[in-house]
């Protein structure tokens, strides 16, 4: 699909807190389904562009324009991590602190005294190496160096974006010279309809009534639940009734099979765009986005609640402190792997005179 002409590397010059001058370099990648740019800076997804039914480009992520913005204080002081890498442990650790081998490590606490997504140090907010193989294939990578987000260990990590027909793969490998904790994911959120502000008139679908308990910080409790009603998607539903209900923001668990698995399937029937999910991780955090408030987004747009909707395939929040969830531990001479997919097609749009 040639939706942009061009395939140059656009890059810009940012000033560094060391005042050394980075590079933010945008890579595109394309074929005949799908286009995907991707910036260096954050390992972030800035466009995914597909086509809806009528066969129009339609960017389906929330982010920025110009890759200028995601370094801006504003953008920062709010951060929604759009469409960014996350690592080296997603979701929240309870305190901000872990123990390994008898040895305590404080992280940063910078969400009502916990951990999350590893801080301002985290992979979101570091320059990774890029290499592009051809117009299918980038690989990112970064030495994430011991105790950095207070975080042990040295980690070298590599993710791959791979296009393949109407898929995205994404792949994540990473290494250690000491023990350590690791989970990384990536964090778009989307709007298969973005002519519309809020993501009420689209539809989910998980493939898993099982999700875990939290406290009213998010910090899983260990129990895990069924699903009630409420947050039941056993088949496509729409999101207006629990957005009206303060919307999700959940780990739905999967079984840790180690093999690639049907997650979610997001749609809209006025674009008639279909997202479906597949990961090999065990869980997939559901955030209806709740507080985003992000101004001047793509063509100026205002990301208000409920804006977008992140499905973040990942291991379990909190997993150091519950020996029972799927372990998260990194030993040397092991090898983190783990594989989410993006799949998306087309079905019939729905005829309607409902506005959302």
């Amino acid at each position: 699909m040639s939706i942009h002409n061009n395939k140059k590397l656009f890059s810009l010059i940012l000033p560094q807190q060391n005042k050394t001058a980075m590079q933010i370099r945008e890579y595109i990648l394309k074929n005949e389904s799908l286009e995907v740019h991707i910036c260096n800076y954050g390992g972030i997804i800035k466009n995914i562009y597909t086509r809806d039914c009528d066969w129009k480009p339609v960017d389906i992520v929330l982010g920025f324009d110009d890759p200028e913005q995601y370094r801006s204080p504003g953008y920062l002081n709010a951060y929604p991590c759009l469409g960014a890498t996350i690592g080296r442990y997603a979701n929240r650790i309870h305190r901000g602190e872990i123990a390994l081998n008898g040895q305590n490590f404080s992280l940063e606490k910078n969400d009502h005294g916990n951990c999350l997504h590893s801080g301002s140090t985290g992979f979101d907010r570091q320059y990774w190496e890029g290499e592009q193989i051809d117009d299918h294939h980038l690989i990112l990578r970064y030495t994430s160096n011991d105790g950095e987000g207070g975080f042990p260990g040295k980690l070298e990590v590599t993710v791959q974006y791979i296009l393949v027909n109407n898929t995205l793969k994404i792949t994540y490998d990473a290494t250690t010279d000491r023990d350590t904790f690791v989970n990384i994911t990536h964090h778009p959120y989307f709007n298969l309809n973005p002519e519309q502000e809020t993501i009420a008139g689209l539809e989910l679908q998980l493939y898993s009534n099982r999700l875990l308990e939290t406290n009213p910080e998010l910090i899983p409790t260990g129990n895990i639940l069924t699903a009630d009603t409420d947050h039941t998607f056993h088949f496509p539903k729409r999101l207006s009734g629990i957005i009206e209900k303060s919307g999700l923001d959940d780990c739905y668990l999967f079984p840790d099979l180690g093999s690639i698995q049907l997650m979610a399937e997001l749609s809209s029937p006025q674009t008639g765009i279909l997202l479906t999910i597949l990961s090999d991780y065990p869980g997939l955090q559901v955030y209806t986005g709740k507080f985003l408030q992000v101004e001047n987004g793509k063509q100026g747009k205002h990301y208000g609640p409920f804006s977008g909707i992140a499905l973040e395939a990942q291991m379990f929040p909190d997993s150091p402190h519950h020996p029972s969830f799927p372990s998260t531990l990194l030993r040397p001479g092991e090898k983190y792997h783990h594989t989410t997919i993006y799949s998306l097609n087309c079905f019939s749009k729905e005829e309607t005179d409902d506005i959302w």
